[in-house]
């Protein structure tokens, strides 16, 4: 039997909704909670165009889980807030639009850096907002090339921008 994308959609919403918002909110406050919820039945609908799901609840826990590993990974791994109260107002604002313009100009040289493939999907994803399937899609080449591209792309950077990352936020 034939089922609708939307329509099974809905079946599976509906039967797994409140358990894996309880798994979810169990885990994480509020607002991100109802972010990453939003996120992961979106990741299903997305999935659902593309292929059938045979076990969606195992799908959507694993999803749910590497979602939520991830949100606390970037969180964990962002600098301390800067209290700039003991600072003057004025020589703190002129020297964050100083940095901040040198900052903007070495990363968009760290990424004209890149080579020519690597940088069109890290442009398209990371700045552009497309998705990964998309730009694989418009390529012609396959989804997991495109997400290697990004990746290699990202280490790049991530070993290009270290130090400049060190000197702005203080290395610790």
């Amino acid at each position: 039997m034939f089922y609708s994308t939307t329509v099974r959609w809905q079946e599976i919403y509906d039967r797994y909704r409140a358990e894996l918002e309880s798994f979810v909110t169990g885990r994480m406050d509020g607002e991100e909670a109802r972010d990453l919820l939003q996120d992961v039945w979106a990741a299903l609908s997305a999935e659902l165009d593309v292929q059938s799901i045979d076990q969606p609840r195992a799908w959507l826990y694993r999803v749910a889980r590497n979602r939520i590993s991830d949100h606390y990974r970037r969180k964990s791994s962002r600098p301390a807030f800067l209290d700039l109260t003991a600072v003057d107002q004025h020589e703190a604002a002129e020297s964050a639009y100083a940095s901040g313009a040198d900052l903007a100009g070495e990363i968009n040289e760290a990424i004209a850096a890149l080579p020519a493939k690597q940088r069109e999907v890290f442009q398209r994803n990371a700045i552009d907002g497309e998705t990964l399937r998309e730009i694989a899609r418009d390529l012609g080449v396959p989804l997991k090339t495109v997400i290697s591209r990004k990746g290699y792309a990202r280490q790049r950077l991530q070993k290009q921008l270290r130090g400049l990352y060190d000197e702005y936020f203080g290395s610790e």
